[in-house]
C-alpha cells in the first residue's frame, strides 16, 4: 500500500509541476499582442531560444479582445514546444507539448483587435448570441515555399460556423468559409 501511495504522490507532483506559473504576473491580456512580452520572457526562461509560433483564443470578443490567450513557442535546439497561457494577470507555462508549429511568427502582424475589424469588414457577423470568437494566428504555405502569416477568425452559433482567413500583415481577405449544422 505504501508503494501505491508513493507512486500516486509522485504522479500528482509531476502533474502539478507540469504547469509552472511564472513569477512575474503579466498585465491583463486584452488583445493578443498585449501579453507577448511576458509570455516570451516565460518561454525563454523555459528554453532560451524559444520563438513564438502560434497565438490563439476560443473565447474572443467582437472587438478582438479575450480574457485568455494561448501562445505556442518552439525551441529549435531542444526541438520542443511549450504553451504559454496568459489569463488575466497570470502566466502559466505548459512545457514540452507536442510540436504543432515550428516557424517563427516574428512581430510584424496585425493585433487581434485589427484582425477582428478586418473580419467584420469582410462580412463576418459577430453577435451577442454567438458562443465566442475564435482567433488564431499562424504561419502557413511552407509546403509551397511561400511562408505567410495568417489570422483565422471564426464565429460559431448553434446552427452554423463561419470563418475568414486574413493576411496577418494587412488584414486582406484571403478566403471565407461557411458551414451550416442543421
Amino acid at each position: 500500500m505504501a508503494i501505491k501511495a508513493t507512486k500516486a504522490s509522485s504522479m500528482a507532483a509531476m502533474l502539478i509541476a507540469r504547469r509552472m506559473p511564472s513569477e512575474a504576473p503579466a498585465a491583463a491580456a486584452s488583445t493578443a499582442k498585449e501579453a507577448i512580452k511576458e509570455a516570451t520572457a516565460a518561454a525563454q526562461k523555459w528554453q532560451p531560444d524559444a520563438v513564438l509560433t502560434h497565438v490563439s483564443t476560443i473565447k474572443g470578443r467582437g472587438d478582438g479582445t479575450a480574457d485568455q490567450w494561448l501562445y505556442t513557442y518552439y525551441a529549435p535546439k531542444a526541438k520542443k514546444s511549450a504553451i504559454i497561457t496568459a489569463k488575466g494577470k497570470q502566466i502559466e507555462v505548459e512545457p514540452d507539448v507536442r510540436n504543432t508549429s515550428i516557424d517563427p511568427l516574428g512581430t510584424d502582424f496585425l493585433d487581434s483587435d485589427k484582425a477582428a475589424e478586418a473580419a467584420a469588414k469582410a462580412g463576418l457577423k459577430f453577435g451577442k448570441s454567438d458562443k465566442g470568437l475564435g482567433l488564431g494566428l499562424t504561419v502557413g504555405n511552407q509546403a509551397v515555399g511561400k511562408p505567410q502569416r495568417f489570422w483565422s477568425v471564426t464565429v460559431m452559433t448553434d446552427s452554423a460556423m463561419s470563418s475568414v482567413t486574413l493576411n496577418a500583415a494587412d488584414g486582406a481577405l484571403i478566403k471565407r468559409d461557411d458551414l451550416k449544422f442543421k
